[in-house]
């Protein structure tokens, strides 16, 4: 298995990527039923486009096994753009948003009002974030987690970790220490960080 950091996908790379990100996030409450209500071509517009918005403003990694792409890793750096309607104009991201709301306004007022809930628990420091982590393939989430963290070397590395999932524990070994929790609409979100300060992995 090996991890590479993906910058210009090809068609069939970029939809290998979002198959691989839609259906693991799918498995979640917080996708299938809350923000999509049981659509997912709904939540597929909206990992691609945050995959694209990966790919523009942030870095991807992959890992490779056999047949293809076993894992992904999307971040977004310190200087990375909030969502917001003017990031969707500047990197082309508009015709993925306007095909979810076009579809559905009700699942577009809730991918917002989730996109607010993280930015408000969101550490108020410059931090490198995991924003989606996806495998399938046993080992290889962890590994491009373990190898795309290490390009952040140095930096303050930040999760938002469904715990309801029981990835909080995953987390937890791969250094992250838990600084909030809230509860989103039955989803219970843990907040965490690996600072640089604490000798801890990043």
């Amino acid at each position: 298995m090996t991890v590479r950091e993906i910058t210009t996908p090809a068609a069939g790379e970029f939809d290998a990527l979002v198959t691989l990100l839609t259906d693991a996030f799918w498995r979640t409450p917080m996708f299938s039923w809350y923000l999509f209500r049981g659509r997912k071509p709904l939540a597929r517009t909206f990992m691609a486009m945050l995959l694209r918005y990966g790919l523009k403003a942030g870095r991807v990694f992959a890992a490779d096994g056999e047949g293809g792409i076993v894992a992904c890793a999307t971040w977004a750096t310190p200087t990375s753009p909030e969502m917001t309607l003017q990031t969707y104009l500047r990197l082309g991201l508009w015709p993925y948003i306007a095909w979810i709301g076009l579809r559905s306004p009700a699942a577009l007022a809730r991918c917002h009002e989730l996109f607010r809930m993280l930015e408000a628990n969101a550490p108020q420091i410059p931090c490198a974030t995991l924003e989606f982590l996806a495998s399938r393939q046993k080992g290889a989430g962890e590994r491009v987690a373990r190898e795309s963290m290490a390009a952040f070397a140095g930096q303050t590395l930040y999760v938002e970790s469904i715990v309801s999932k029981d990835d909080h524990a995953f987390y937890r070994r791969l250094g992250f220490v838990p600084f909030a929790r809230t509860d989103f609409h039955g989803t219970d979100y843990a907040f965490m960080l690996i600072r640089p300060s604490d000798g801890r992995v990043a």
